[in-house]
């Protein structure tokens, strides 16, 4: 993580990327107040919640996940995650989640989450990337297409809404040594 901070170009001004520590906690609390119910309600953590938000804090000290913020003008404005797993069996396994705030969006950004934390991953040794998101996330299933992953698995009925509404999540997965030799995608060197 030394490479960070480090500011990235947007389609109209820039961002600053730097990992999440513990001195960010308000700042997280801050970043999800903003958020409408329909952002929150599909994470994987309620991070609302100051408990949530320490455990979190304790995942990264762990090295069970590396999480990068997004943030303009020294606001956060989002965040990357690559959620790394300690089984024997799944190490190779590790999960991406982005999550950029509405006002954010379309502006190249969850674009650079994604590229920087696959890029961790790329780092960490990772075999194989994937991401979860809901049938509705059309632009972000679009995005991670784009980007190399495939759909693996359709998981109908995971997640309930407030509204008690079922909803189907999508797995997308991209295995990494495929990739890298498609380095032009991610800019990797």
């Amino acid at each position: 993580m030394d490479q960070y901070p480090k500011t990235v170009e947007l389609l109209k001004g820039s961002a600053v990327l730097r990992p999440l520590t513990h001195d960010d906690k308000e700042e997280v609390l801050a970043f999800s107040s903003t958020l409408s119910h329909h952002d929150l309600m599909f994470l994987r953590r309620d991070i609302t919640k100051p408990e949530t938000v320490e455990h979190w804090l304790n995942e990264i000290d762990r090295e069970q996940a590396l999480v990068i913020i997004a943030e303009i003008d020294g606001k956060m404005v989002g965040y990357g995650m690559l959620s790394l797993n300690d089984l024997d069996w799944t190490r190779h396994l590790a999960e991406l989640r982005v999550l950029v705030h509405p006002d954010y969006r379309n502006t190249g950004l969850g674009r650079k989450m994604i590229r920087e934390v696959f890029a961790l991953a790329v780092d960490r040794g990772v075999e194989k990337v994937i991401a979860r998101m809901t049938l509705d996330q059309t632009a972000a299933r679009s995005l991670f297409h784009e980007l190399g992953f495939r759909p693996e698995a359709l998981h109908e009925g995971e997640v309930k809404d407030l509204d008690g509404n079922m909803h189907d999540v999508v797995r997308m997965a991209v295995d990494v040594k495929a990739l890298l030799a498609r380095r032009d995608i991610y800019g990797l060197n």
